[in-house]
């Protein structure tokens, strides 16, 4: 098993406790019983994460204060069930549905959804992340603040009452709902793959240009409509080593991160940008991007 697999594998499992406020079950002699070293792992989660700052450093900072990923409405961020599995040979793969087609056995039109097919072989592994009760998990990602900050400034106080300079970002609630989440670890080609459906809506203000404004990612509208009772959006992406990477001065490895789907339809509503009054909306329909990006440090 290679690098990349042994990190994912380890904090797959890790992220059992990952919060302080994280449920554990204990489980009776039955259920212990049907536990074997080769059925795999599934973890039933229900946690509540919050984050008084991260701030990242170059010679200034990029900080982000008031961090908190729960349920919607303060609620825990529940209902979670994480299976985790090591697929075998050809006869004996070991793992759940992924993506679109689990979506179409759920009743879910995925006709429009630009998914990658994964093809799981010996050795992979893969985390797929699915409600426990059949139903969409809801959740809350709140950020209070994204700010700038000096050399200077001291790590825990880059924020506006503190250290910071300029705010960019402050006021940032999403809601939302995640559908089947997939994480494939390729054992021979040593890359990660996220599959994700979803949709979110919140708001956020954006104080170095004073403007604010909410908005909406979902797949009610066009040419790839959502014909179910939840409308996704999907974003998939891969990420691997760029070994020999020609950076124009040198040769390295890097990070390659390719976005080989984010679709849907996004809406930028009650815009704002100072005065009493919005000055409209802007509604994107089959929005559709893909990237391919190279990460490395100058």
């Amino acid at each position: 098993m290679k690098g990349l697999k042994k990190i994912a594998l380890v904090a797959a499992v890790a992220a059992a406790p990952f919060a302080a406020n994280a449920e554990m079950q204990a489980l009776n002699d039955a259920t212990m019983g049907t536990v074997t070293g080769q059925n795999g792992i599934t973890i039933d989660l229900s946690a509540n994460v919050t984050i008084g700052e991260i701030a990242y450093q170059d010679q200034g900072f990029l900080a982000f204060s008031g961090v908190s990923l729960s349920g919607q409405a303060g609620t825990d961020l529940d209902d979670i069930r994480l299976t985790i599995d090591v697929a075998g040979d050809g006869t004996d793969l070991g793992v759940p549905a992924l993506g679109a087609t689990y979506l179409a056995g759920a009743g879910f039109d995925v006709s429009g959804a630009n998914e990658t097919p994964q093809a799981v072989t010996d050795g992979d592994l893969v985390i797929a992340l699915r409600s426990q009760s059949g139903t969409p998990v809801d959740f809350n990602l709140s950020i209070g603040e994204i700010a700038l900050g000096k050399s200077t400034g001291t790590v825990g106080n880059l924020n506006s009452a503190g250290d910071a300079g300029t705010v960019l970002v402050s006021n940032l609630s999403i809601d939302g709902l995640l559908g089947p989440i997939d994480v494939l670890i390729n054992e021979e080609s040593n890359s990660l793959n996220i599959n994700a459906y979803f949709n979110a809506n919140g708001n956020l203000t954006m104080p170095f240009i004073g403007t604010s404004l909410d908005f909406e990612l979902h797949n009610r509208r066009g040419a790839t409509v959502s014909a179910g009772p939840i409308s996704f959006a999907h974003a998939q992406v891969d990420v691997s080593v760029a070994e020999g990477y020609n950076t124009g001065t040198t040769t390295i490895d890097a990070l390659r991160v390719n976005v080989q789907d984010f679709s849907g339809d996004l809406d930028l509503l009650n815009i704002n940008t100072g005065g009493a009054e919005n000055i409209g909306n802007v509604y994107m329909t089959d929005l559709a991007v893909r990237a391919d990006m190279v990460i490395y440090g100058h």
